[in-house]
């Protein structure tokens, strides 16, 4: 990769090398300069933390490391919160600095390189799902607040730091201070599989249930017990468990307007 080609790579050079825009943070990746043309890279949970009581990690391992969360599982996700910290990366040029971004968030460089222009093409929940055939096709089906639901529960900051920029239904982009600037232009693959998978849910048999307040409360207390003490074995990927984290947050987004306003927003 080289700087003088790359125009991404040059703004991201530029950027760190500014007192008033740097640090950037990249999903759990944070971006910083400590001086001319020396760059770190760092979990952002280590961002006070003295750089003398971090491992340094060179630019090829940077890949392996990202591979695993902190409890071995894999990640599929690049952007989840669970990248494992306690070590820092100094890449010697801006190529490296590119080479060690791609291994740690795969297209996050041009993703937020792209979202610089205004007229850049994100694509919206719609034009995602009406291209879909085969076993996703009827995502299309989904109803503005039932696919407003789906992306709440997969685009939660708990499960993902992109900032979503693509919209659907009434719920606004993320902010940046929010999540991280590392941009998501378009839907991913593990909200298509929640999005089929709650348009499945919405054609099982419905069943009737007289709670009170007092019911409700417990349900949401236990729901967000579970969506932050997920099975140890769960696979991030697995949306087929009933006990995903994913698909109990998104049965909370359902139940949210009957929740007691105590526990209303206790979840998020």
């Amino acid at each position: 990769m080289s700087s003088a080609k790359n125009p991404a790579l040059e703004r991201l050079a530029g950027t760190l090398g500014h007192p008033r825009l740097s640090p950037l943070r990249f999903g759990p990746v944070l971006l910083r300069s400590n001086g001319p043309g020396v760059f770190e890279l760092l979990h952002v949970e280590d961002a006070s933390t003295d750089p003398t009581r971090l491992a340094v990690v060179e630019v090829d391992a940077l890949a392996v490391l990202a591979t695993n969360d902190r409890q071995g599982r894999f990640r599929p996700n690049k952007a989840s919160p669970d990248l494992v910290a306690g070590w820092i990366c100094r890449p010697r040029d801006p190529e490296s600095l590119g080479e060690a971004l791609e291994s740690l968030l795969p297209g996050g460089l041009s993703d937020w390189y792209a979202a610089l222009d205004p007229a850049l093409g994100v694509v919206s929940y719609r034009e995602f799902a009406d291209r879909q055939t085969g076993m996703y096709r009827n995502i299309a089906s989904l109803s503005d607040p039932e696919a407003c639901e789906v992306a709440r529960a997969c685009c939660d900051v708990r499960f993902c730091l992109r900032r979503r920029l693509w919209p659907v239904g009434e719920i606004g982009v993320d902010a940046a201070a929010s999540k991280s600037d590392a941009p998501c232009l378009e839907p991913c693959a593990l909200l298509l599989e929640l999005a089929r998978r709650a348009h499945r849910m919405s054609q099982e048999e419905r069943s009737t249930l007289h709670l009170g307040e007092t019911d409700l409360a417990s349900i949401a207390v236990a729901l967000d017990t579970a969506i932050a003490h997920p099975p140890s074995d769960l696979r991030e990927g697995d949306l087929s468990n009933p006990a995903h984290p994913r698909r109990l947050l998104l049965l909370r987004e359902k139940l949210l307007p009957w929740l007691p306003a105590p526990v209303r927003g206790k979840g998020e």
